[in-house]
């Protein structure tokens, strides 16, 4: 079991969760799926321009790994315009992000799709199967607020 974090819809920041005066635990994988999206990834140095700050999860520095990255680039996003390709490229970060439930034996498999319901927002929906069920988020992108939110969980059997 972790500690649980929740994700403050208001400032997009993550904080511990506590159970009166005790740290609350978490066993699914909300806590981790929450790090894995709302870390900031290493941004590739082509990202970025030179000088500027790749930004990156400090653990990093201590992976058995160098290519063993953490988090997930959706913040080279924000100032991005709202086209398909920025759609995709949401999708694609959050694929990357999540990968290593998968590689590390947490879940059988990753899926998201990613739409824009109306303009300023984006939405995203992530599965992860594990054991017979799919379990579901929804995460929304308000470019008013430049903050992403849970929206949503739920556990579903997996389709047979």
């Amino acid at each position: 079991m972790d500690f649980s974090l929740t994700l403050d819809p208001e400032t997009g920041l993550l904080d511990m969760s506590l159970a009166g005066a005790d740290f609350a635990g978490d066993d699914t994988l909300v806590t981790a799926v929450l790090l894995s999206l709302c870390t900031d990834r290493l941004a590739q140095p082509h990202e970025v321009a030179a000088g500027e700050d790749r930004r990156g999860w400090w653990a990093d520095a201590y992976a058995s790994s160098p290519q063993d990255k953490f988090g997930c680039r959706w913040w080279l996003l924000a100032r991005e315009k709202q086209l398909q390709s920025t759609v995709q490229r949401a999708r694609d970060y959050a694929l990357e992000a999540l990968k290593w439930m998968q590689e590390d034996g947490l879940v059988t498999s990753v899926g998201v799709s990613a739409f824009v319901p109306r303009m300023g927002w984006l939405v995203l929906l992530i599965t992860l199967s594990l054991n017979g069920v799919d379990r579901r988020y929804r995460f929304e992108w308000n470019a008013a607020t430049q903050a992403w939110r849970l929206a949503g969980e739920s556990f579903v059997p997996s389709e047979v």
